[in-house]
């Protein structure tokens, strides 16, 4: 049975580009849906890297931007839900404006998290009948048959997570190490 990852921007980089226009027209790259709302491209981020120590493959998880690379290495290894948006990244130390990124979507979102196995936080319940109460996870646990062989998408219960299939996270180790891709991958 497949295993799944919680896939994030590095816990551990030492900047983190910001986006630096007002996305107020109801756009949003939290919910697992499409983003239908006209957006004002490219994407405009600013960044403390600079030429010297160019940023890496992926950043921030309210509006996530990856390099182009890792869009076209997801992709490679059967990711196909991603809604890209051409962002450019702008060094607020020596000028430097990276083209090659894309603020991306992740378009699905699935209830897989197993709560009998996970520790999380009660956070509030959801308007409607089934709606799942929204959480935050201390411990995710993934219960892989309600993942329906899905590569990568939103987790239902806290949809500010990314789930990624192990045979993703398997593809891009053979391309470059999670520290080369600028990315955080934890077992769920």
């Amino acid at each position: 049975m497949e295993k799944f990852y919680e896939l994030q921007p590095d816990i551990f980089a030492k900047y983190v580009p910001r986006i630096t226009q007002d996305l107020s027209n109801g756009a949003s790259f939290r919910l697992g849906t499409l983003i239908q709302e006209s957006l004002v491209l490219p994407l405009k981020f600013s960044t403390r890297h600079s030429g010297l120590e160019p940023p890496k493959g992926m950043y921030d998880c309210v509006v996530p931007v990856m390099s182009d690379e890792l869009i076209n290495a997801l992709q490679n290894a059967g990711v196909e839900n991603l809604q890209c948006f051409p962002a450019e990244l702008e060094s607020n130390i020596d000028g430097t404006v990276w083209k090659n990124f894309q603020a991306v979507n992740v378009v699905g979102i699935k209830s897989c998290a197993d709560l009998d196995a996970s520790e999380f936080t009660h956070i509030a319940d959801r308007p409607g009948k089934n709606a799942l109460p929204l959480v935050a996870f201390e411990d995710l646990k993934i219960d892989p048959s309600r993942a329906s062989g899905s590569l990568l998408f939103k987790l239902a219960e806290s949809p500010g997570i990314v789930i990624v299939a192990g045979s993703v996270i398997n593809y891009l180790r053979t391309q470059k190490s999670d520290e080369e891709w600028g990315i955080t991958v934890d077992k769920r």
